[in-house]
Formats: C-alpha cells, sequence, structure tokens
C-alpha cells in the first residue's frame, strides 16, 4: 500500500455556531475521492476523465485521492500518488467462473464481487474518520460499496456510464452459451445499479442519453446532472493540421482491453476496411492502444494494408499524419473520449452512430455520422479526396471541444454542487 505524505494543517473553528464555518485559504472544502483505479499515468479513457476531474478539483479543494492498484506502485507513480494525496490498494483479480460462482453467492454482479476488499473498506473508514470530508465524490459505480452508511457529508456518485445499458448491449452481441448468461449479469447489474443511485445526493452522468437512461431504472431525475467527458487539453494547443502533410492513413487508438472497442476494431477490419481498400487502394490502417490480445493483434497483422502500432506514449506522431480517425463499435456507453481527443487534436472523424452516441454535435458539420458499415466506407474513401471538406471537418470539431469540453465549461455543474457544502470543520 502506498501512502501519501501527511494530511496539510487547518483552521478549526474557535466556537461552535449554527453557521457553516467560514473557508479560509488554509481551510478549503475537503473532498475525499474514490476511483477503481489509479489515474496515473492516463493511458484509457476513464483515467483520463478520472484525472481531469481531480485536477479540477484541486483548484480550489483539498483532495484526498483513495483508489485502487493493480501492482505496486512505479516510482512516477508514488512521486505523483505523494503530490495529490493518494493513497492505493493492490487488487487485481480476473475474470473467469470463480469470480461468477463466487458473485452468485454473495448476490451481486461479478464486477462488485471482483471489487471487494476490506483493507479498501477499512481505508476509507479510517479516513472519513480523521479527515472530516465535507463531501465524499465516488467515481464509479464500482466504489459505492465502500461509502459508508453513516457518512453524513455531501455523497456524489460519477458514473462515467450507464453501467446496466453496457452488459444488456453486450448481451445482444453474445452467442452461444454465453448470451443467456450475459443476458442474466445484465439484470443483475441493472437491479445493483437502481440500487446505488438511491444513495447518493448527486449523481453525474456523462450524458443526456446516460442521464435518461439512470432515470428510467429509478434515479431522481432533480439529482442527476451532467458531467461530459472532456478531452485531453494539450491537443488543443497543438498547431492545426493540413490536408497535405497527412498521409491516406486511417487511425483507430484507443485501450484495446475494452470489450466494445474490441468489437469495434474486429468490425472495422472484417467489415469497412476491405470496403475502403476497393474505393481507395492507396489507404492505410493503423490499430494503436494497449491491452491488446495476441489474437486481436494478430488478426491486425494479417490484414492487407494494416498495422498494429500497440501501445503509444506519445500518439503526435499517429494525430500528425492520420487523414481520418475512425470508430466503428456498435456497443459500449457513454460518450468516447478517443473521438473527442481526435476532434481536439483536429483529426477528422468518421464513427458510427454509437460512437458519437452522446455527444453534443452536428452529424456532417463536426464529424461524419455513418449508419452502416456500407455509409463508413463510403465517407472515408470520399473524405481522403476532398481537401476542402476536410478542413472544414478538422476546424469544427476543434471550434467544438474550445466550445463546450473544456474543464471551464464541461464541470460547471461540479462547481454548483459543491459551492453550496459548507465546510464541516
Amino acid at each position: 500500500m502506498a501512502s501519501s505524505s501527511a494530511k496539510k494543517g487547518r483552521a478549526s473553528p474557535s466556537r461552535r455556531s449554527s453557521r457553516p464555518p467560514r473557508r479560509t485559504e488554509a481551510q478549503r472544502p475537503r473532498v475525499l475521492f474514490l476511483a477503481s483505479q489509479l489515474p496515473f499515468p492516463a493511458d484509457s479513457g476513464g483515467a483520463i476523465k478520472t484525472l481531469s476531474v481531480i485536477d479540477y478539483l484541486r483548484r480550489t479543494h483539498d483532495v484526498r485521492l483513495i483508489a485502487f492498484s493493480r501492482t505496486a506502485l512505479t516510482p512516477g507513480q508514488e512521486r505523483w500518488a505523494k503530490e495529490v494525496d493518494a493513497r492505493t490498494v493492490i487488487l487485481d483479480r480476473k475474470r473467469g467462473a470463480l469470480s461468477l460462482v463466487k458473485s452468485y453467492i454473495s448476490r451481486v454482479p461479478m464486477s462488485i464481487e471482483r471489487t471487494r476488499s476490506p483493507e479498501m473498506a477499512k481505508m476509507v473508514a479510517e479516513s472519513i474518520r480523521e479527515g472530516a470530508p465535507d463531501a465524499v465524490f465516488v467515481d464509479g459505480w464500482l466504489m459505492a460499496q465502500y461509502l459508508p452508511h453513516d457518512y453524513k457529508g455531501l455523497r456524489i456518485l460519477h458514473e462515467h456510464n450507464a453501467e446496466h445499458e453496457l452488459w444488456e448491449r453486450q448481451a445482444e452481441l453474445e452467442s452461444g452459451p454465453r448470451k443467456p448468461l450475459a443476458a442474466r449479469e445484465a439484470a443483475r447489474v441493472k437491479k445493483y445499479e437502481a440500487d446505488v443511485l438511491a444513495k447518493f445526493d448527486v449523481i453525474f452522468a456523462v450524458s443526456e442519453d446516460d442521464r435518461r437512461s439512470l432515470q428510467q431504472i429509478g434515479g431522481d431525475p432533480a439529482s442527476i446532472r451532467l458531467l461530459p467527458n472532456i478531452p485531453d487539453g494539450a491537443l488543443l494547443d497543438a498547431p492545426a493540421p493540413a490536408f497535405d502533410a497527412t498521409q491516406p492513413m486511417i487511425l483507430y487508438l484507443a485501450t484495446l482491453s475494452w470489450q466494445p472497442n474490441i468489437e469495434g476494431v474486429e468490425r472495422f477490419v472484417s467489415s469497412v476496411f476491405p470496403l475502403v481498400r476497393k474505393r481507395a487502394p492507396d489507404a492505410r490502417l493503423i490499430i494503436a492502444g494497449r491491452g491488446a490480445s495476441p489474437a486481436l493483434q494478430k488478426r491486425v497483422e494479417a490484414t492487407e494494408s494494416a498495422e498494429f502500432a500497440g501501445g503509444i506514449d506519445d500518439p503526435e506522431s499517429l494525430y500528425g499524419t492520420a487523414r481520418i480517425f475512425v470508430d466503428a463499435t456498435h456497443s459500449g456507453g457513454g460518450t468516447r473520449l478517443k473521438v473527442l481527443n481526435a476532434l481536439a487534436r483536429g483529426v477528422p472523424v468518421v464513427a458510427s452512430w454509437q460512437a458519437a452516441a452522446g455527444l453534443d454535435i452536428v452529424p456532417g458539420e463536426h464529424l461524419i455520422v455513418a449508419r452502416n458499415d456500407q455509409a463508413m466506407a463510403e465517407a472515408i474513401a470520399h473524405l481522403m479526396r476532398d481537401p476542402v471538406r476536410w478542413k472544414v471537418l478538422s476546424q469544427n470539431g476543434r471550434a467544438l471541444i474550445r466550445a463546450r469540453y473544456v474543464a471551464e465549461v464541461a464541470f460547471r455543474a461540479l462547481d454548483e454542487v459543491l459551492s453550496k457544502t459548507p465546510a464541516r470543520g
């Protein structure tokens, strides 16, 4: 277990009164942040969102992070944990038949069973008792089990996705004996998620679609707010791309251990890219990202004019030469950070309607939304040869991000919620 440096000193009120204590620079509001993964380095969509919220909160709040880590921290992670006041619990349980059986015995979804930890429960309880946080920010449904029932401060739940929808969509894609198992798990997740929502004062969804979905399973409409995903802000600082500097290259950059991304890659490689090549024979495809299975890697490498680039520490070399970013997934939920990142960098995006779902975009103005595989292939082939439309999409995508998907705009609802929370002294 890694722990941070000693707690900062805080002024305490000299006497009790009915009024909330006056906040001073030495006594900023305190937030306990619970995350299912250490978000540093931010090498996945979920980690990027978690880190962006933590960085935003730390501007005006004292934040302590408690998170799971799959392995002992690296020296770089240790330094970061000390800087941001982070503590971790090591937990790395694989999915499998044993986890599923245990989850049926304990009557919780398998994902919840896999993240059960007495050590985490103890650490959270001690941190609340010692630090008296004004709010607990629970980053994802997996960590809701660690919020003590008797906690009296503000309870905030951040839903990266409407989890039950992820499972329902996955169940639709499954076949054979896995299909009824996935359908049953989706039902268990739906019930558990509905029960969790009732335990929080404020629930943040990442899109209007997710907000409606959470309301449909019983979430209080007055309690559900929006906290949109935002891309890496550094991408907006890079120079605007130029069509002539790009190559006839299609890019897909994502975490390749996440099932919806795997499904999207397999669909594009098998059903879309061959159609693109018939219309644009010089088109190339690069698949990049961490976590790919050997089978997925081989599938990409066996495809003519396709390349598997693996994990990329600095994607600028890919963003700078790619002419089009693509996302062909038909599953998943929330909003796609990979799509937001591409828009922020100015790489025109062609996406399935599922990949564009939840984003505040105008199809054809900010990105191209394809209704099926044939339409996606045609859109890519045409955009490869149309520098005028390419430039319009590139400029409009970046303008959209600057207007709606930067922290100062996207996280205003978080400010509104926390500004009404009195310091507990």
